[in-house]
């Protein structure tokens, strides 16, 4: 079984998260604050998701864009 350790953003400490819980929101096991959603794949966005996406992720985002032109 895959899992990451996400760092809690209230108490700092490291949470192991199973890879097959990737974008699903979780609590810190110390604190109980919610832990912001990972992803470990890249995700496909499109015009109607990728706003509400940028504006709700607090980690960095590497965006990769494509135009068959």
């Amino acid at each position: 079984m895959s899992f990451y350790i996400v760092s809690c953003p209230s108490c700092g400490a490291g949470n192991r998260i199973p890879a097959e819980k990737e974008g699903k929101q979780g609590r810190c096991g110390g604190c109980k604050t919610v832990l912001p959603r990972m992803y470990w794949r890249p995700q496909q966005l499109t015009d109607n998701n990728f706003d509400s996406f940028i504006a709700g992720y607090p980690g960095p985002v590497l965006a990769e864009f494509w135009a068959p032109w």
